[in-house]
């Protein structure tokens, strides 16, 4: 079949799926990227992390058709699995998998945050407070989270929960251009703008191109894998000129340095807005939580998973359940929007989608240049064996040494064998990505620090506050 499925997805597809997930609730934010650092290192930002996205998203294929052609026979459908056939060690798979899980789980805390902000600007004449609107989120979500038990792909609903999120931005980014402030606020640098500053609101542009989380698994379902770099022909510019457009103009329109949304004035189109907004929300939540809840409910009770008995039910739920109170806990623990962004994608979603793609595919390539190595040392051996009339078991321990010494210097054979300019994209992202989980990270977690005592301490009230403004 030359590796293509019938009932595989196209290329096209996949590239709605991939923007179901990536171009979300994080967009939301880069107003204020923009407003911490003035134009130019903004679009330096955006557009130098979008072909570092891009580079290591098509690593990821690359790493897929290597160990594919070293015979691997294990599945390559989830980032654990790849991890576990790259390092050949099936503890790195089950660490690489509680790592992406972990931050999914962690993003599911950042979507009940935004459900929470988002019912009290439908009810912004209510004094609600964000604890109960919280709640109030998580008493939505209750019923189908019990219920929803799987999800068939569906191109058709990510494209509808793509065109939601962006209807958001659209009519956000109208209603703040009809108010755009006189006074001078925007800068080429931002006024005060810090080494730590700088990479504190670069974690926040690394959470927005984090999506390789899930790319082995669309890998898996497309019908010809090795179209997946295909994919970024439509996704790439969706993203790149939808990023670009909410960092600019909002910081342009003077949204100030929360979110878009949180800029906006009070009134019936902030309410429309914080709508659409929900059901995107609630669609992203109920979607990736079902995938948590099967590898839960799996690691627990595996033979449960696919029963449709009240036992299952209820443990399935009972998975559920957990879920949203951590989501709940960790929402209320950081209820600053922006910040709670940042400490993610600085601790996880660089790493993630990152580091461990290039760390795959140089143990791929290692494997892939050393077992050339070894076919061309195992030829010379067999040949000198003939020519000297030794025997074939001498033959087969010189090739079984070689084979040996190959194999403890695979990402050598790896990083020799690229060209240079591939060795410079490596190193610069390696070194960008390391400094944003830092010091990026430090500053993030200072600023939450802040806004703690500016504020209200976790699970303080936090009632919805008066729109940002840039000129104050």
């Amino acid at each position: 079949d030359d590796g293509i499925r019938k009932d595989g997805l196209s290329w096209l597809g996949i590239s709605w799926l991939m923007l179901s997930d990536i171009v979300g609730t994080s967009v939301l934010t880069l107003n204020g990227v923009a407003a911490r650092l003035g134009f130019v290192l903004t679009v330096l930002f955006i557009c130098g992390l979008f072909p570092m996205a891009v580079y290591t998203s098509v690593l990821m294929s690359r790493t897929r058709t290597i160990l594919e052609n070293l015979g691997v026979k294990e599945p390559l459908g989830t980032m654990g699995q790849v991890a576990a056939a790259a390092f050949q060690s099936e503890r790195a798979g089950s660490i690489v998998t509680l790592v992406v899980y972990g931050y999914t789980a962690l993003g599911q805390a950042s979507y009940m945050l935004v459900l929470g902000t988002t019912l009290q600007q439908l009810f912004y004449s209510m004094p609600l407070c964000l604890p109960l609107a919280v709640l109030l989120s998580v008493l939505v979500l209750l019923v189908p989270t019990f219920g929803l038990r799987r999800l068939k792909d569906s191109v058709a609903l990510c494209f509808f929960n793509s065109m939601l999120i962006l209807a958001v931005i659209v009519i956000a980014l109208v209603r703040l251009g009809m108010n755009r402030p006189d006074c001078k606020h925007t800068h080429l640098f931002e006024p005060g703008l810090s080494f730590l500053v700088g990479l504190g609101a670069a974690t926040n542009v690394v959470y927005s191109f984090s999506g390789q989380w899930m790319y082995f698994e669309l890998i898996d379902t497309m019908a010809e894998p090795k179209d997946f770099p295909k994919a970024f022909l439509v996704s790439g510019p969706f993203m790149l000129v939808t990023y670009l457009a909410v960092a600019l103009l909002g910081y342009w329109f003077g949204a100030g340095k929360m979110n878009l949304i949180n800029g906006m004035p009070h009134g019936p189109i902030l309410q429309a807005v914080a709508l659409l907004l929900f059901m995107h929300v609630v669609i992203v939540y109920l979607i990736k939580s079902v995938v948590l809840i099967r590898y839960m409910h799996g690691r627990c009770c595996p033979n449960q998973v696919e029963h449709r008995s009240c036992r299952s039910y209820m443990q399935h739920g009972g998975w559920g359940l957990f879920l949203l109170t951590f989501s709940l806990l960790v929402s209320n623990m950081v209820p600053f929007f922006s910040q709670l962004l940042g400490i993610i994608g600085g601790i996880f979603a660089g790493p993630i989608s990152f580091l461990f793609p290039i760390a795959f595919f140089l143990l791929a390539k290692g494997r892939e240049e050393a077992s050339e190595e070894n076919y061309l040392d195992r030829e010379e051996s067999i040949e000198l064996s003939v020519d000297m009339d030794r025997p074939d078991e001498d033959a087969k321990l010189s090739y079984t040494e070689s084979s040996s010494s190959s194999a403890s210097s695979r990402p050598n054979f790896a990083w020799r064998g690229l060209p240079a300019w591939e060795k410079l994209v490596l190193f610069i992202t390696v070194i960008f990505i390391l400094a944003t989980m830092v010091f990026g990270v430090t500053e993030e977690i200072l600023q939450v620090i802040e806004l703690w005592g500016q504020f209200g301490a976790p699970f303080d009230c936090h009632r919805l506050r008066a729109p940002t403004h840039a000129c104050g």
